[in-house]
């Protein structure tokens, strides 16, 4: 019974991690397949872009340089203990040995004249022995120095004396000792400690100190300003080519219906003349395979990718692209262009960032004025005892107060640095201020017209669906190929209006990023109400729909707020053709 039990229970384990192996892969599965928004590209985005990691970077480290301003400087705290040795050392011994060899020529002159010239060569070798005996009272060095001479002494002939020259050899030894004796006054080996304790704190001028503060603090807002005025630019470039996306996947759909149109247009046209009807109406249309569609897409997907390289994106399949738009609608008849002035100059990161740098101007230009005041620079304590023979012989202490007068600091002129800093960080602020202005009058004059001419395009395009629907009504007995051919001109007709409705959408769209460069910030932040957050969804664009003016009306007092995607059409040419088929 047990080696089934322990099967079974093997076998339940493996089944569980077969599971949980299962489980990890569905999980992987489900994460790559999962849709991307815009608010994931934008999360994207300010999560991977390299200039945003950086200044992360820069604000932590501005923290950091905030908490050593806050410290004084480090203080220099010395201890020393010296500890004396009353062992007396045994005698000890050295030891050196030298050798050297020494060739001296002769000449000596008698009173006639005569020369007579030797050559000596001599080796030598010594070995000297020292010993030391150190006492309490004196010490005694003992030295021996044996050396061993060998001198060779040539004689050169010389007939004129009637010297005939030789060889001799000369070897000396020789032992010499002494002793040196040298007394001490006071016992070397006795018994003694010093102890040596100092303090010394480096006190900061308060001003200087104060303005180290004060430009730390200024440095992390400014850290922060530049980056948050990066990361609203990320996010407005990010929603610039997403709203290019949405623009580019509305002209495929417009495209795609044209082609349908025209293509069924054909067929139909084909199966009338095939029936026996003769029309001059026909037109032949050659199937492209889809070139103009194929030419869209293929944009619409350079477009993808570029979107997706921009926020470090692998697979760019999964954006998906939505139908509503980026910006809310600014109501440009309750809203001053003064109040759009003043918020993009409180808002705008460009003048944050150049306001701080005065700031941090000013702070230094503070700092180096105080180090022209004299000031005390540190405070040194001390105390020291010193000890013989176990007995404290005398004690130390002192308390100094270091001042420094800043001669050089007087004779160069460090402050004119920063007050020329100042002045040029003011006159970048009044030139960025008046670019800002004109910026944001720029935009709002251009989000008007862009405004105007949405309107006039939608109500051109209103007009128009309720006359072909009319229209449309009105042909009910007209013969077959007339009413194939009108159709074929409604559908033309639509896809032409929905067109210039979908390049005046794209006007107002990048006149409302164009007021939200100007401003700094989103305009969701500030023209928010209830009726915007709801989006009403568009209704289908087709050559069948009945809509009497009432439906019209109430249709256009709603406001759209999304992207005016088109959906394919469900034409009647197919309708057309099956009515003709059963007439036949």
């Amino acid at each position: 019974m047990k080696p089934i039990t322990t099967e079974l229970s093997t076998l339940r384990t493996i089944i569980f991690c077969a599971f949980l192996l299962s489980l990890g892969q569905v999980q992987v599965l489900s994460e790559e397949k999962q849709e991307i928004g815009l608010s994931e590209l934008i999360a994207l985005g300010v999560k991977n872009n390299p200039r945003l990691i950086s200044l992360r970077g820069a604000i932590t480290i501005a923290e950091a340089r905030k908490k050593t301003a806050k410290a004084w400087r480090d203080p220099q705290i010395r201890f020393r203990k010296n500890w004396g040795s009353s062992v007396i050392p045994s005698p000890f011994s050295e030891t050196r040995t030298e050798s050297f060899s020494e060739q001296v020529t002769r000449t000596e002159v008698n009173a006639d004249g005569q020369e007579k010239k030797t050559i000596s060569e001599e080796n030598v070798s010594r070995n000297i022995t020292r010993t030391v005996t150190e006492g309490r009272s004196k010490t005694v060095t003992e030295e021996v120095i044996e050396e061993q001479s060998q001198e060779n002494i040539t004689i050169l002939p010389n007939p004129e004396i009637f010297e005939p020259g030789g060889v001799k050899t000369d070897n000396r030894d020789s032992i010499r000792t002494g002793t040196r004796t040298d007394f001490h006054e006071t016992d070397p080996y006795a018994d003694e400690s010093e102890i040596q304790l100092q303090f010394r704190l480096y006190v900061p001028h308060p001003v200087i100190r104060k303005a180290r503060l004060k430009k730390a603090e200024q440095e992390i807002q400014l850290a922060r300003e530049t980056a948050t005025a990066e990361e609203n630019s990320v996010i407005l470039n990010v929603r610039e080519e997403y709203e290019q996306l949405q623009h580019l996947k509305a002209r495929i759909e417009i495209i795609k219906m044209e082609h349908e149109a025209a293509l069924s247009y054909s067929r139909n046209q084909s199966r009338l003349l095939n029936s026996g009807l003769i029309t001059i109406d026909k037109v032949e249309y050659v199937d492209s395979d889809g070139i103009a569609v194929d030419a869209a897409e293929l944009e619409y997907m350079a477009q993808r990718d570029k979107i997706a390289a921009m926020v470090g994106l692998r697979e760019s399949e999964q954006i998906r692209v939505t139908d509503e738009i980026i910006s809310p609608t600014v109501d440009l008849d309750q809203t001053h262009l003064e109040y759009l002035i003043r918020m993009a100059l409180t808002n705008r990161g460009e003048l944050l960032v150049i306001k701080k740098k005065e700031e941090i101007a000013q702070t230094s230009l503070s700092a180096s004025k105080a180090k022209l005041i004299p000031w005390f620079d540190y405070v040194q304590a001390g105390v020291s005892r010193e000890e013989e023979g176990g007995q404290r012989t005398g004690d130390n202490w002192g308390v100094q107060l270091a001042m420094s007068i800043p001669i050089f600091s007087w004779m160069n002129s460090e402050s004119s640095i920063q007050e020329a800093a100042l002045t040029s960080y003011y006159s970048q602020k009044g030139a960025t201020q008046k670019i800002i202005t004109s910026e944001v009058v720029a935009a709002y004059q251009n989000l008007k017209r862009a405004k105007s001419y949405r309107e006039k395009t939608r109500t051109h395009a209103q007009i128009q669906q309720k006359y072909n629907a009319d229209f449309i009504e009105k042909i009910g007995n007209t013969n077959r190929n007339k009413a194939e051919k009108i159709r074929f001109e409604i559908s033309r007709n639509t896809a032409k209006t929905n067109e210039h409705k979908l390049d005046a959408e794209r006007a107002y769209n990048k006149a409302l990023m164009q007021l939200e460069k100007s401003l700094g910030s989103p305009l969701g932040k500030v023209f928010t109400n209830s009726e915007q957050k709801e989006f009403v969804p568009r209704k289908n664009l087709g050559l069948e729909q009945k809509t009497n003016g009432k439906n019209l009306e109430a249709l256009s007092s709603k406001k759209k707020w999304k992207f005016p995607f088109v959906k394919k059409l469900r034409p009647g040419f197919k309708s057309s053709s099956s009515k003709s088929k059963s007439k036949e």
